[in-house]
């Protein structure tokens, strides 16, 4: 059929059918294997994938109980209702039970996972769950082993300029040089490169507040919060981001009331392509309170404004993202355990106070939610990306509270949608 058909117009069909179909439409001939797993087809197919509403993409979520020991991955493809259509199986499996990856981040159908939370450990995989494929890093060069004692950060984003993704990773080793903090080690992984290498980190002087070490990815910048560590003196909390392009660091002011604070109470994401930075607090009556700022130009530090503050729930809580009707993404736990406490994963509207819960009864901190892109991305062959069976997938299935029955609404989180470069051809 496709000698009556001109080679442009089955292009054209194939960009806009799923990732799902163009895996199995691999199978039809080499030479649609060639053509759907060669760079160009990958970042067109992505670029008009971007290019529409992220509504239309599913939403990622993370569950995980440690009785019995079980981490769950999955896709909501129906924003409104929640409802399950896929469940993924990770490649990375922690080496102890009852412990879990960390989520990175997400980009470009991405999952970038490290098992780091419970040990000096590197094991850090880029997984594409929609074609099967991963890319397990190599051992990073600052280790224990060489160094002692440490604690760091990841970041993980994309280079336009080249095409490539990357993986930046800052290592603060633990004590003191002669009565200063020692600077930070830093090292890039880039998956063309299939290698780390070290970078300059001098002017750097920082800590990362402790909240899983969030981080996001936007236009071209990985951002974290961080402070300046400063002997004899109070640390100040700032923004920093790296380009992923040039590799170079920024430091970015935050508003004057959050400069101080203790930054475990601040939160880094990216609401409705704004870069947003949340700090939450017990109120006078001991219900959770949120104040939400937002960045709305970059490179103009009076642009910080205050969305709105929310005066949330009781309970302890950890506050993940809002959604495009200003809900609020929160997990509430009653329990002062911190290492092993169960949550309930909610979505909280503070106008009507109304709450609904999304997955209940998991590990506080490793719940996740996000975007997700589903995209072709390591599907050719010069990533050396690995094949894995993944799980059986589950159709139209909703995660539902067992004890009240009822479903749960969608939550909207940042992940740059920018258009990826096309000039990258096989080689």
């Amino acid at each position: 059929m496709s000698d009556f058909i001109p080679q442009e117009i089955i292009l054209q069909i194939l960009y806009l059918l799923p990732v799902k179909t163009l895996v199995k439409c691999t199978l039809v001939c080499k030479s649609w294997h060639s053509l759907i797993t060669s760079s160009d087809f990958i970042n067109t197919h992505l670029a008009k994938t971007l290019s529409r509403p992220s509504t239309s993409q599913p939403l990622l979520t993370r569950h995980f109980t440690k009785s019995p020991n079980k981490e769950q991955y999955f896709l909501h493809l129906n924003r409104e209702s929640l409802d399950i259509y896929q469940t993924l199986k990770s490649p990375l499996k922690p080496e102890t039970d009852g412990t879990y990856p960390r989520i990175v981040g997400t980009l470009h159908g991405l999952i970038c996972l490290s098992d780091d939370l419970f040990g000096y450990t590197y094991r850090i995989v880029l997984w594409n769950p929609s074609v099967r494929k991963y890319v397990e890093l190599p051992c990073p060069n600052i280790t224990y082993n060489e160094i002692g004692p440490y604690y760091f950060t990841l970041g993980f984003g994309f280079d336009a300029k080249k095409n490539d993704y990357k993986v930046v990773r800052l290592v603060i080793p633990v004590g003191y040089n002669h009565g200063e903090f020692y600077p930070p080690y830093v090292e890039v992984f880039s998956v063309k490169e299939k290698g780390w290498r070290m970078i300059s980190g001098e002017g750097l002087d920082c800590g990362f507040a402790e909240t899983k070490w969030r981080q996001f990815f936007l236009n071209g910048r990985v951002y974290w919060i961080a402070y300046e560590r400063k002997m004899g003196r109070a640390a100040e909390n700032f923004v920093l981001s790296f380009d992923m392009e040039d590799e170079t660091f920024e430091k970015m002011k935050l508003p004057e009331s959050l400069v101080y604070v203790d930054p475990m109470r601040l939160f880094i994401s990216v609401n409705k392509g704004m870069l947003t930075v949340s700090e939450y607090y017990t109120g006078e009556a001991n219900n959770m309170c949120v104040d939400i700022w937002v960045r709305t130009e970059y490179g103009d530090v009076n642009s910080w404004s205050k969305l709105y503050s929310l005066d949330v729930l009781r309970g302890r809580q950890r506050v993940l993202g809002l959604t495009e009707k200003d809900e609020v993404f929160v997990a509430i736990s009653e329990s002062d355990f911190v290492w092993d406490r169960y949550a309930d994963l909610l979505l909280y509207d503070p106008k009507s106070r109304q709450t609904k819960v999304v997955q209940p009864h998991g590990i506080v901190d490793a719940f996740f939610v996000g975007d997700y892109t589903e995209s072709l991305v390591l599907l050719n062959k010069e990533t050396g990306a690995t094949s894995y069976e993944e799980a059986e997938i589950e159709e139209k299935k909703e995660f539902v509270n067992p004890e009240s029955g009822e479903g749960t609404s969608y939550l909207v989180l940042g992940e740059d949608r920018s258009i990826i470069g096309q000039n990258d051809s096989d080689e």
